[in-house]
């Protein structure tokens, strides 16, 4: 079944959304903060993986959310589920971290 475009975002909305990346890019963490990550000895994690969630352009409703998994260390593909669904995006009263896409109708 098709899905209708909710139409243009609105500029306080991409706005809020461009905060929001911001935000959350200055928490990104681009090192090992664990002593246990940077024991030489240390040798199991296979596996690493990485999410996102993306709205169709033009469109306030319609999301894809993507997960794709690596082997590590060789970061070689090992699988990508991505779902394309009716969602509430973000907002002031409901961060992205507590979002959660809603099952198709």
């Amino acid at each position: 079944m098709a899905q209708e475009a909710a139409g243009p975002l609105s500029e306080e909305t991409l706005s809020l959304w461009k905060r929001e990346q911001a935000r959350l890019k200055a928490r990104v963490v681009d090192r090992d903060t664990e002593a246990w990550q940077r024991d030489p000895a240390f040798s199991g994690l296979r596996r690493v993986g990485g999410v996102d969630v993306s709205f169709v352009k033009g469109d306030s409703v319609r999301a894809c959310a993507s997960l794709v998994v690596l082997s590590y260390p060789e970061l070689e593909f090992c699988l990508q589920v991505a779902k394309q669904n009716r969602s509430s995006p973000p907002s002031a009263r409901q961060p992205s971290c507590c979002w959660k896409l809603r099952a198709p109708s």
